[in-house]
């Protein structure tokens, strides 16, 4: 063969190679493609399914629930942008719930998807999840702190402290580094983490001895105190301790809230109507420690579609009353301060708002009145502890009451319904009942003022008549 037919016959042979590398490579293109678009199905299918859940007839309920109760909240954060007596704190504040929905929608796919499971029963997750929502009420609870804080020193609170930035950054910037360091140590768990065999041994090493006393501790402390073993989708004590935490941030935030009204802006009544309005999304969170107490059974799943409902209550309410809020920014009411520190009720009797009454040791007087006077961090610390404390016997109960109240042979079985419903709808009663009072007391307060007033302009009249 001479050399021209040799390199021709090179020329043909590289030729034919790069087409079928070519082919190759579309060929594996397609096939990329064809993957992406299955996980991309596969994505948007649990996606699909986080947020319209229909395994029961009462997640089919509750699901469109949760889903269209953001439209109301959307609105709500509207019009709080419009109500002038709003700081851009507490907007911001209340903007930040949306990273909840941001973050629950994805984190339920994915747990569904990998685990096949609800959230709530992995516990690591359910953490994460919790605090979210604990770090967006933190916020919101704050805000309206330190404005209470700003108007006794008659400043700003947003520049009470210029080198860090606005008030209760510090506080949540801790209080998100020990949830996140939590977060971590729980997800350790070995349904969540496999360790290569190819890891390094101080980590293996590590990650097995942790396991291993979190299981020692946790079989000591329950044959200590008498408890049963967990079941696998019990709560441990941190995530119960941020479900009772998040409960707590929002009621004292609703105290502050009805303070800021009363002290701030003159008994603004759309103030006072936001508090009502948050009321139900507290009940909402009841419903769901009161599943979570039973151990999540499908006979409670009920709770569920009542969570889903006193969410859509809650948002709708907030959003009224932030409708208020922004019409009362067009007529704008002067503040006025309180006429007189007494009440009249429908018995004509005169009542002394500054003598103490059980009201006073509720939750939301931590806020305005017990703890009123301490900084942020103190004031949080404590707030967190007593959490924990009322979380690890809620917890502890709750393992005590397991075998009484299992689905299959549990004694007490026939009633958990009516011990569940008796557990949403006595803190939801009382809380009504503490506001009504409230609200009674502000009402007859204006109406005190009033006569007042009128008494004052008849002297006043009186006089004018003997002068002349």
């Amino acid at each position: 063969m001479s050399g021209c037919e040799a390199s021709t016959s090179m020329r043909r042979g590289d030729r034919t190679r790069a087409r079928g590398a070519v082919r190759e490579a579309m060929e594996c293109a397609t096939t990329a493609a064809r993957s992406w678009t299955d996980v991309g199905a596969l994505s948007a299918e649990a996606l699909r399914g986080a947020v319209f859940d229909e395994h029961s007839a009462w997640w089919k309920l509750a699901s469109p629930l949760f889903a269209f109760s953001v439209a109301p909240y959307l609105l709500f954060l509207k019009r709080m942008n419009e109500a002038e007596s709003a700081s851009e704190e507490m907007r911001q504040a209340f903007a930040t719930l949306l990273l909840f929905v941001l973050i629950s929608i994805p984190a339920e796919a994915y747990t569904k998807s990998a685990y096949g499971e609800v959230l709530s029963n992995i516990d690591a997750l359910h953490f994460l999840i919790q605090s979210a929502i604990s770090l967006t009420n933190l916020r919101i609870l704050l805000a309206f702190r330190d404005q209470r804080a700003g108007e006794a020193t008659g400043g700003d609170a947003t520049f009470a402290a210029p080198f860090v930035g606005r008030p209760g950054r510090v506080v949540e910037a801790f209080a998100g580094v020990g949830l996140l360091a939590t977060s971590l140590l729980l997800s350790l768990d070995e349904r969540l983490l496999t360790i290569p065999a190819t890891a390094p041994v101080p980590v293996s090493s590590f990650v097995d001895h942790f396991r291993m006393w979190a299981d020692n501790f946790e079989l000591s402390t329950s044959a200590l105190l008498g408890l049963p073993r967990p079941a696998a989708n019990a709560l441990s004590v941190p995530t119960w301790g941020v479900h009772i935490f998040s409960l707590v941030e929002w009621l004292l935030a609703m105290g502050l809230v009805w303070d800021y009204a009363e002290r701030d802006r003159g008994d603004d009544k759309g103030w006072r109507t936001l508090t009502w309005g948050m009321l139900p999304l507290h009940a909402s969170g009841i419903c769901a420690c009161t599943q979570h107490f039973f151990g999540n059974p499908a006979s409670l799943d009920w709770l569920v579609a009542a969570q889903g409902a006193f969410t859509m209550m809650g948002n709708v309410g907030m959003c009224v009353a932030a409708g208020e809020l922004a019409q009362n920014s067009a007529r704008e009411t002067p503040v006025t301060e309180p006429a007189s520190q007494s009440a009249v009720d429908s018995q004509g009797v005169v009542l002394d708002e500054s003598e103490s009454s059980w009201w006073d040791f509720d939750v939301e007087n931590f806020g305005t009145k017990l703890w009123a006077e301490d900084d942020d961090g103190v004031f949080i610390t404590k707030v967190a502890l007593l959490s924990l404390a009322v979380a690890a016997g809620v917890r502890g109960l709750s393992l005590y009451l397991s075998p009484q109240f299992d689905p299959v042979d549990g004694s007490w079985k026939d009633y958990t319904n009516i011990i569940a419903f008796s557990m949403v709808s006595t803190p939801l009663v009382l809380n009504i009942e503490k506001w009504r009072r409230r609200e009674q007391l502000v009402i007859t307060r204006a109406a005190l003022a009033a006569v007042y007033s009128s008494a004052i302009d008849a002297q006043e009249g009186e006089k004018e008549e003997i002068e002349c």
